[in-house]
């Protein structure tokens, strides 16, 4: 699975995905020789570009994919569901997982539905520095195998191994709970501001049960959670770094008392570097904070300091 590898790609090793990015592509589609799909006239009519289009390399291909993975939104094709870049009445869409082996690009009119469109929407009014390197999240910065198997001990320690727990996850990121199988992903509620790595979330877990995309604060704001107490909160990878003194007391509100909540151990930060050396220090205090009060224990892992509660 994706969550079980050893990072070591720094940020400056991988070419984030931009504004710069998408006006390329924009750019691009009105030079191409968009072929229709005979065959899918009836059921779902579409136009394609592939390795055979002239003025589309592998290159193109694979910087038109992630750029279709950072700014489209999922949308569902029947029983699948996919990501769609929608622009100027069309919305343009891949068939395959992996953005270096990319050979077809479709393109439909935006109108067009395939199916019941029940997809989460992965829309955020937030811009985090998470969205330009999305597409290249799992395979170049997520958990190590230490780490994976770290929180997985320390989750199952927390819910006795019962891996069909309720649960909250807060800085879901793309998926690294339902990559370790903590829980089901149609028990998950998945809260996150990247509206890009919750689209990585979606592709690979689109039956998770809820996706909000914005952060824990903003979701309380809208009391978008209404009165539900989960059976396990979870804040991933250093998620709880990124959250405030007043979110970490607003916790037990949703909470049933079982916690696995990371930030980033001293010395650590995030790829991003968009927590300052201030932040992290106040993340950690707050952290032991919230353990002194709800019986928790300090485990490291990896990376990171995780606080683990049961209730």
């Amino acid at each position: 699975m994706n969550a079980l590898r050893t990072p070591t790609v720094a940020l400056g090793d991988v070419a984030p995905i931009t504004d710069v990015d998408l006006n390329w592509w924009i750019d691009k589609i009105h030079t191409l020789d968009w072929v229709f799909a005979v065959t899918y006239a009836d059921g779902a009519p579409h136009e394609y570009v592939c390795d055979r289009t002239e003025g589309m390399d592998i290159d193109d291909f694979e910087r038109a994919s992630r750029v279709i993975q950072t700014f489209g939104e999922p949308q569902r094709f029947y029983k699948r569901t996919r990501t769609y870049l929608v622009h100027d009445g069309w919305k343009y869409w891949t068939m395959d997982d992996d953005h270096r082996k990319v050979t077809l690009v479709n393109r439909g009119r935006s109108h067009h539905n395939y199916g019941v469109q029940n997809a989460p929407k992965t829309r955020s009014a937030a811009t985090t520095a998470y969205d330009p390197i999305a597409t290249y999240w799992d395979e170049c910065f997520s958990l190590s195998n230490e780490e994976s198997k770290g929180f997985t001990a320390l989750v199952d320690s927390a819910t006795g191994g019962f891996r069909k727990c309720r649960t909250l996850d807060l800085g879901a990121g793309t998926g690294t709970a339902l990559d370790l199988g903590l829980t089901d992903s149609f028990r998950l509620t998945a809260i996150d501001p990247s509206g890009p790595m919750l689209n990585v979330l979606v592709a690979k877990h689109p039956l998770v049960a809820r996706v909000e995309a914005m952060t824990f604060r903003t979701a309380r704001e809208h009391r978008v959670l209404g009165g539900t107490k989960f059976d396990l909160v979870l804040a991933l990878g250093g998620a709880g770094s990124y959250l405030s003194k007043t979110e970490w007391d607003e916790l037990p509100k949703h909470a049933k008392g079982r916690y696995v909540m990371s930030v980033f151990a001293e010395g650590e930060a995030p790829v991003t570097q968009d927590l300052s050396t201030d932040d992290l220090l106040q993340a950690r205090s707050n952290v032991r904070s919230f353990a002194s009060e709800h019986n928790g224990l300090i485990h490291r892992v990896g990376r990171f300091e995780v606080l683990v509660a049961h209730g």
